[in-house]
């Protein structure tokens, strides 16, 4: 069973090139284009890692933070957006407030080494937690 991403965001161009680079390093990737799409996908369904844009059309990316937080989410978590370092960095204190497991943000335009090295060390970790819990 393979790992899965949910890539939040509303832009097309930059959810498919997410999406590519996550099945690139071995996850399994569902694209979520709205707050409302990606609670859908978030109530039906486990992830191993997100990534979440800040700016969802009429919506905020923290309102999302806040859904991860009451359905308990562990998966890491990590911000992708084009809005100024602060806002990232409050966005991160704020995940990490409702206990979330919030990575380091990565600004847009995408440094996609980076989001590709981010990723599969995250795909290591949630391998290694797997053979951890598989029954012997």
């Amino acid at each position: 069973m393979s790992n899965r991403l949910l890539v939040i965001d509303d832009d097309n161009i930059h959810r498919m090139i997410l999406c590519r680079i996550g099945e690139k390093v071995g996850f399994e990737t569902v694209g979520a284009v709205s707050f409302d799409d990606a609670t859908k996908l978030l109530r039906e369904s486990q992830f191993d890692c997100i990534t979440l844009d800040l700016s969802l059309g009429e919506r905020a990316g923290v309102e999302v933070l806040h859904l991860l937080s009451v359905i308990k989410c562990q998966a890491p978590i990590i911000i992708i957006s084009g809005a100024e370092d602060t806002i990232c960095e409050e966005t991160v204190k704020i995940g990490k407030s409702l206990n979330l497991n919030l990575c380091p943000p990565v600004p847009k335009p995408v440094d996609l080494a980076v989001l590709r090295e981010s990723l599969e060390r995250i795909g290591k970790q949630v391998n290694l937690q797997k053979l951890a819990c598989a029954p012997v």
